[in-house]
């Protein structure tokens, strides 16, 4: 059975597959390939992905209802690495419907997914670092207070958190969240440091 990877002509998302692939592992890829940064450094990205024979992949936006559903109609996904956002904090502040539509519908729609599928068995999630909010402990920890984000894209990221552990308590949807905090490297976003 293939591996979901949702935001594969991200950054992350381009490496998971590419990582899962090198497994020998079948990955079935899918991304909005929204604007937010140049489309050719994306498009670079799948270009080095295509020439796996395991690898497919599908334009789509997943915040539409049933979108994953009709894409990806008998293919039996079982596991899925949800790497799709609408990423960047300033960006968030100008743009809040953008964010909410693609973090927090569309993570609706990949919990939503999930469980739709018999015999499920993971979901790995991207959260952020930026959850931690104003808080000045150091070092963070995974118990520390998340309640108070300083931006929208750390709001949407929160709630998906809070969709998530409602979906794992109420249907029993297998899965786990990473608070990425920045990460960089090569094929990196052009807005991140380096």
């Amino acid at each position: 059975m293939p591996i979901l990877v949702t935001g594969a002509a991200g950054f992350i998302g381009s490496y998971v597959c590419h990582h899962l692939l090198s497994r020998g592992e079948a990955v079935v890829g899918v991304d909005n390939m929204n604007d937010y940064y140049d489309l050719a450094l994306k498009e670079g990205r799948l270009a080095r992905l295509q020439p796996h024979k395991n690898f497919s992949f599908h334009e789509i936006e997943i915040a539409e209802q049933g979108a994953l559903a009709t894409a990806l109609a008998g293919q039996g996904i079982t596991r899925i690495v949800h790497l799709a956002a609408q990423a960047g904090v300033r960006h968030s502040l100008d743009n809040p419907r953008l964010y909410v539509r693609s973090n927090v519908v569309g993570h609706l729609e990949v919990l939503e997914f999930c469980r739709a599928q018999p015999a499920f068995e993971h979901l790995v999630y991207a959260s952020s670092s930026s959850v931690y909010g104003g808080n000045r402990k150091v070092p963070f920890s995974e118990t520390d207070q998340v309640d108070r984000p300083v931006s929208l894209y750390a709001a949407t990221k929160k709630s998906d958190e809070l969709m998530s552990h409602t979906y794992a308590h109420l249907f029993g949807v297998p899965q786990t969240g990473l608070r990425f905090f920045t990460v960089y490297g090569p094929w990196g976003r052009p807005d991140m440091a380096y």
